[in-house]
């Protein structure tokens, strides 16, 4: 925080209560800054001390690291918070919600700076200034903290008290593990509650983070906790009088900056008919911090799980440490059968944001309920609204959503190397594939204008349709596919050489983009080229002996391609492009077919592909 000359000089006159009194008064006059936070990592070009962790508690775990949250929010009164969710590295699913409070503020020019002891500078002597760009002198501390452990999933059930050892440093290097902005803190560990299997803290939990530029959070829907609520599915989204089982398709955005204010973007469908979709974006405002005056809002929070899951009725999760934005409005936006269609949301209730905030479980997320108004019908279809628009996120590091499947089939499936087909492949939880692999050669998601590069389509959530980039050697190969976040099992597919001679490529082609003509030889083994001749018009056109095409009207529209094409004795493919596309061709189309020539028979009449047409 940065305080101006004049007030350093009135506060080093004044007694040091007066002193105090006049901080207070001056520091209310600012906002509260908000930081992104993440683990510390250590520069082995400044330090010695091993970076990685979050916080590290002996005797329990010592890796623990962000998933989710992670702010370091500095109020105007002096003190600060710290929430997010930490898991350990080495075992996952052991987690907790974490929210400490750090007061004794002082600063360079505030009395009692700096604190006994302080600065704890453990960098190379070469950060420090005058040679380095490290500057103790300039940390800030917090001389007191208190926090609360609260244990997740494999130790749910867990609460851990922190108190402060020492003071906590923030500045450039303050971590002693880099020359980031950060801060260091340790903390005595008592256990207030065990968890099923109880944990046995041995010494101090030490706390090292960076400060970063906020990151883009992925945003999924929050599956139940059987534990807390009795809902069966999870849901992102219920659109009262519409549907209530809308989920992130594929996962959203939720990005919290420093300036206060949160976003998100991203889609929602319902698994059931994936094109019942809307883009949605919000724009969240008037941030309310605990320790603010105005904590909690009016009519907040809103407590959807089961009773017996807060802290008032003797659970884990606690509605105090939730911080809440006041003013939010958004669009919705439709797509598929929704296209067309627009409503504006305002702010219901005001938006929590917290460990068990999303109404679901106790993973760290979001919910609001928002009224909404119908700006335009879609165009196929009448909606009528009859209530508010409930929004429910879980925000993490890496997504958190339900394990895809592919199903195991009982023969092999199959597709020639070169052709416009694809292969539906079934399996369960494929919404959210962004990748599939044929060995390790990975498609996106796409239409078929990607044909060259590869491509699949979810069809939906237990079905895609997945085109391998054409032109592969035949051969048996693994496949595979990843969401966001971890992958499927693996299933194999065969790919075939065609029985007679091919031709594909892409079915349209934009300005200044490519065509991709490739040519398969057939039956043809050995050394041999290919001709490819266009058309715009379908007609045939027959040499007696030499050939006999689809395309070229008898001679009158054929263009022969002066270039020969070998074929690669690998993959039997011979390979034409044409391109960039010049613009004055939009709205034209062109057919291609080949003529393969065999290099040790030399037969006449030449084998030709089929024809193939590509629209510009």
């Amino acid at each position: 925080m940065h305080r101006n000359l004049a007030a350093f000089v009135l506060l080093a006159a004044l007694p040091a209560a007066f002193a105090q009194q006049a901080f207070a008064q001056q520091a209310s006059a600012q906002q509260p800054i908000y930081r992104s936070v993440r683990q510390a990592a250590s520069d082995a070009a400044v330090a010695t001390l091993a970076g990685g962790t979050m916080l590290s508690i002996p005797g329990v775990l010592t890796d623990f690291t962000i998933a989710g949250g992670g702010q370091f929010v500095q109020l105007p009164n002096g003190t600060a918070r710290l929430t997010g969710r930490i898991f350990s590295d080495s075992s996952i699913y052991s987690a907790f919600l974490v929210d400490i409070t750090f007061t004794g503020f002082v600063t360079v020019g505030s009395p009692g700076y700096p604190p006994s002891g302080a600065p704890d500078a453990q960098l190379l002597a070469g950060a420090y200034a005058p040679s380095g760009p490290v500057n103790p002198n300039t940390y800030e501390y917090y001389t007191a903290a208190t926090g609360t452990l609260t244990g997740v999933r494999n130790l749910d059930g867990a609460i851990l008290s922190l108190q402060g050892t020492g003071f906590a440093q923030v500045g450039a290097g303050g971590n002693n593990r880099n020359l980031n902005e950060g801060l260091q803190a340790s903390f005595a560990v008592s256990v207030v509650q065990q968890p099923l299997l109880p944990i046995s803290p041995t010494g101090d939990a030490a706390l090292t983070i960076d400060f970063r530029t906020p990151p883009a959070e992925d945003t999924t829907h929050p599956q139940p906790d059987p534990l807390r609520t009795t809902l069966p599915l999870g849901r992102a989204m219920v659109l009262a009088g519409v549907a209530d089982d809308y989920v992130f398709v594929p996962a959203a955005d939720f990005t919290e900056f420093g300036d206060g204010h949160a976003e998100v973007t991203g889609s929602l469908a319902r698994l059931t008919q994936l094109d019942d979709a809307w883009d949605v974006t919000l724009l969240l405002n008037g941030r309310v911090t605990p320790g603010e005056v105005a904590h909690p809002p009016a009519g907040s929070p809103v407590l959807q799980l089961l009773p017996s899951a807060y802290a008032q009725n003797g659970g884990t999760l606690d509605p105090s440490h939730w911080h809440y934005y006041t003013a939010v409005t958004g669009t919705l936006t439709g797509t598929g059968i929704n296209a067309g269609g627009s409503i504006t949301l305002a702010s219901a209730t005001a938006t929590q944001v917290g460990g068990g905030a999303n109404q679901t479980n106790t993973y760290f997320g979001f919910y609001g309920a928002f009224t909404p108004s119908l700006v335009t019908q879609p165009t196929g279809r009448t909606l009528t609204l009859t209530g508010n628009v409930e929004l429910f996120g879980l925000t993490a590091v890496f997504p958190v959503l339900p394990f895809p499947t592919f199903n195991v089939p009982t023969n092999t499936p199959s597709l020639p190397t070169l052709t416009d087909q694809g292969i539906v492949l079934a399996g369960d939880n494929l919404a959210w594939i962004e990748l599939v692999g044929l060995n390790w050669d990975l498609s996106p998601r796409g239409e078929a204008v990607r044909w060259y590069s590869g491509y699949f389509k979810v069809l939906d959530n237990q079905h895609i349709e997945f085109h391998p980039r054409p032109g592969q050697a035949a051969g048996v190969y693994n496949v595979f596919a990843y969401n966001p976040a971890i992958p499927t099992n693996t299933i194999q597919m065969q790919l075939t050489a065609p029985a007679t001679p091919q031709v594909f490529a892409e079915p349209t082609v934009a300005s200044f983009y490519t065509t991709h003509v490739l040519i398969h030889s057939g039956p043809v083994i050995g050394p041999s080229l290919s001709l490819v001749v266009l058309s715009q018009t379908y007609g045939a056109s027959v040499a007696p002996g030499i050939a006999s095409l689809d395309i070229g009207n008898n001679f009158t529209d054929l263009v022969l391609d002066p270039n020969v094409y070998a074929h690669d004795p690998a993959t039997g493919i011979a390979e034409a492009n044409y391109g960039p596309i010049d613009p004055s061709l939009m709205g034209q189309h062109f057919w291609f077919q080949g003529l393969v020539i065999d290099l040790a028979v030399g037969t006449f009449p030449l084998p030709a592909t089929n024809a193939w047409r590509v629209d510009f």
